[in-house]
């Protein structure tokens, strides 16, 4: 078997892994949310995301990108691993001192102080992220997907239903949110650590530190300007409008971003290493990425467009009362996150392909342009900052195009057009939706009800849109991706029997005929 058959074949069944736990945490986690929303008020959330801010900022750091250089370096040793070992435990360690030491600023920052302890304990879990970074990356790399996929089902459970629950059911307050996240790095360390047994002895060797770090540290502080872009909202929020608002703002953020940003990375963890595994060979990659890009807007879009319908009986049953200032939010926050995730892609490329320069440059125009428009819109609340995000996401969408266009020599036109079944899914589904809940309201159903039914609704019309009336464009990559599929029973010969049903139709998308496969 050639090795692009190989690639393909294991790529596939690591999408089924990743989109298997995809949905089971996804579940998992809109019921921690439902039961931690009714256990602890708004400003836990907000205390929480403030700390995560500061977090995340020495996370980036911390790691030094090491973990995506051992991934993406054509060629691994074992000094590279020891290397890399060495390099994320040491500045784990340090930076999370670091934090520890500097937490009382976060008082003058934030003007919150319940934040300076939350951070100090918080702190732990970026030493713990270094030190077994380099384990999740071995596994990433070897394509251990369904290992992976295992274990965040288990430490999902472990962490946050029980740790994170009891704790707050306990009366523990906001501490059952960090000592849960805290868990669950502690678990995966240790089990992906069992499974990998990796050389643990430090290194210090410059030569191998050399190429790691020159790709890592442009990754790690690509990173970090898209953190600073993410987090934007956060600080400004919790600064301006305090705990309370922002942990509506969070809890909206969370409900549109979840589901979505769960589907697209059960999607994302498998196609970098795939990617880094042909980044010379520009023919492959450029169908890869058109298909990656068709087939996730093709869902997220839609999805985006119906939870921005639903979205007050989505925060009545999720959430509970109390939370309703979140709905204008959610609505508001749905596009530019959907988008968001499919412009992820082209990072994930821009990472496969070592083209960071390009990619910083893109990240700090959109740093600025959201600094701008965050001025600009300052006095409408949070709708405001929500519409910044929005008119921001157009801005990256586009440089990243510009950067596919030159990167892989497509055109804007086929990029556009990538875009175009999941434009059309959202308006039928958002549509759909909107009808069916004007039908709904005098009925005066339960919230949970009423959210049901649309959900019910929605996936009849996308699923109709998507398997029986795909769009050319949207066919063609679909009948690629199945082709290569190999099944056996029942199940096989129903997809192909589908198959066919996709390669009968007399329309084709211009263009593709010769288009290279994806793998």
């Amino acid at each position: 078997m050639s090795a692009p058959k190989n690639l393909t074949t294991t790529t596939l069944h690591s999408m089924t892994w990743t989109t298997a736990a995809t949905i089971v945490t996804s579940v998992m986690q809109i019921g921690y949310t439902a039961i931690m929303a009714r256990l602890l008020p708004p400003a836990a959330f907000g205390l929480v995301a403030l700390a995560g801010v500061v977090l995340r900022f020495g996370g980036y750091f911390a790691q030094m990108g090491m973990a995506q250089a051992l991934i993406q370096k054509p060629e691994l040793s074992d000094e590279d691993i020891r290397a890399a070992f060495t390099s994320s435990t040491v500045l784990g360690a340090l930076f999370a001192g670091t934090m520890v030491l500097g937490a009382p600023l976060t008082r003058y920052i934030f003007e919150q102080p319940e934040v300076v302890q939350l951070v100090r304990v918080m702190a732990l879990g970026t030493f713990v992220a270094g030190v077994i970074a380099t384990s999740m990356s071995l596994l990433r790399r070897r394509m251990e997907f369904r290992t992976l996929a295992i274990m965040d089902i288990i430490t999902y459970v472990l962490a946050y239903g029980v740790v994170g629950v009891g704790l707050a059911w306990r009366g523990f307050g906001v501490w059952s949110l960090v000592w849960a996240s805290l868990s669950q790095g502690l678990i995966l360390g240790v089990m992906s650590y069992a499974i990998t047994r990796h050389n643990v002895r430090f290194y210090f060797n410059w030569e191998r530190y050399r190429p790691l770090l020159s790709y890592g540290g442009r990754i790690s502080f690509t990173s970090f300007l898209e953190f600073i872009t993410s987090s934007l909202d956060t600080m400004v929020i919790g600064r301006v409008l305090g705990a309370a608002l922002l942990g509506i703002y969070n809890r909206a953020y969370m409900l549109i971003s979840l589901p979505l940003y769960l589907i697209t990375t059960s999607v994302s963890k498998v196609i970098f290493p795939a990617f880094s595994q042909l980044q010379t060979n520009l023919p492959k990659l450029r169908a890869v990425y058109l298909a990656s890009i068709t087939l996730v807007a093709a869902v997220v879009l839609p999805l985006s467009a119906g939870m921005a319908v639903a979205a007050p009986e989505l925060v009545r049953s999720l959430l509970g009362p109390g939370w309703d200032a979140s709905v204008p939010v959610l609505r508001m926050m749905s596009l530019p996150v959907s988008m968001s995730l499919v412009t992820m892609f082209a990072g994930v490329m821009c990472d496969a392909r070592a083209q960071l320069n390009k990619k910083i440059v893109v990240n700090v125009a959109t740093l600025i342009t959201l600094v701008a428009m965050f001025w600009l819109l300052r006095g409408y609340g949070l709708l405001g900052f929500a519409g910044a995000l929005l008119l921001n996401e157009f801005i990256r969408m586009g440089l990243f195009m510009l950067l596919m266009h030159q990167d892989l020599g497509l055109s804007y036109a086929r990029l556009l057009a990538s875009y175009l079944p999941g434009v059309w899914h959202a308006v039928a589904v958002g549509g759909a939706l909107f009808g069916t809940r004007l039908l709904l309201v005098p009925l005066h159903l339960p919230a949970p009800i009423t959210l049901g039914l649309l959900i019910l609704a929605g996936a009849l019309v996308l699923g109709t849109l998507v398997l029986a009336l795909p769009l050319p464009l949207l066919r063609h990559e679909m009948h690629t991706f199945l082709s290569r599929l190999h099944l056996s029973g029942a199940a096989g010969r129903l997809l192909a029997r589908y198959t066919r049903y996709l390669d009968r139709s007399p329309e084709s998308a211009p263009g593709f005929q010769n288009a290279s496969s994806p793998l």
